[in-house]
């Protein structure tokens, strides 16, 4: 069963119960809430023009210009020309403006991969075209903390991850859990490097001139090699992260692990 949405009109402050002082309508992005939107009636929009692929579209412009603290409801209004109860017939809330984003730049990340590659090969393409996304939008790279990620864009980017893993002969429950750290890599790489340039001759020759004054007897290793680590990139990190993750998983298969390690006790 899943928390009935309950009757507050929309653009409101989410009720409260009387008792506990707590919100009763799901919150944005959980299952339930998913759920209740499916099930709920359609929301009346008197503005036929403002839709809200409109409403995303301006959230999207915004974020990506202005970066996520400017992510409001006044100023997407302000970019569409409109009112903030325009916006409330198609969003409640920023928080629900916020799920709703997310999920649709998961959507717009996704393609096919090439029909010629093995399973692994295409979990590679398909993950390097996902942070070729982020990167291009990293706004969306910080929106996506604590997200659960259960919108329908992002379920068929799971059913294809399963799809993947579970045809190489992984077990559902293992295909999950690898579809899952393989997401959580490369979001995690994207966040790392949010707001670095290490392509930047500048960065690299001041990261050398920093490894080559450290202490030599306190870090030898960084004085030693400061001319190979000062160009090591964010690029190779993600490639070298990537090849061990995949690598890891065929070793799951050829050793005959098809199941995750919790579960023997």
């Amino acid at each position: 069963m899943h928390e009935p949405m309950t009757t507050a009109t929309a653009g409101e402050p989410p009720p409260a119960d009387p008792e506990k002082g707590q919100r009763t309508e799901p919150r944005p992005g959980t299952a339930a809430w998913w759920l209740a939107r499916e099930s709920e009636p359609a929301r009346q929009r008197r503005r036929r023009s403002l839709t809200l692929d409109a409403v995303l579209d301006a959230a999207m412009d915004l974020l990506d210009t202005r970066g996520a603290a400017a992510l409001t409801m006044r100023n997407i209004a302000d970019a569409l020309g409109c009112t903030q109860a325009s916006l409330y017939r198609h969003v409640r809330n920023r928080e629900e403006l916020v799920t709703l984003l997310v999920d649709r730049a998961v959507g717009l990340a996704s393609a096919a991969p090439p029909d010629d590659l093995d399973w692994a090969e295409k979990a590679a393409w398909s993950s390097r075209r996902f942070r070729e996304h982020l990167l291009r939008h990293p706004g969306v790279a910080s929106l996506l903390r604590g997200t659960e990620r259960l919108g329908p864009n992002s379920l068929a980017g799971v059913q294809y991850s399963l799809e993947l893993f579970i045809g190489a002969g992984l077990s559902p429950r293992l295909a999950s859990a690898a579809a899952s750290s393989l997401a959580t890599f490369v979001i995690g790489s994207v966040h790392l490097n949010l707001g670095l340039d290490m392509s930047n001759p500048e960065e690299s020759r001041h990261r050398r001139l920093l490894y080559r004054s450290r202490d030599a007897a306190a870090f030898p290793l960084l004085v030693q090699h400061a001319d190979t680590l000062a160009e090591v990139s964010s690029d190779d990190e993600f490639e070298v992260g990537l090849t061990a993750l995949l690598t890891g998983f065929r070793s799951l298969l050829a050793n005959g692990l098809l199941e995750p390690p919790s579960d023997v006790q």
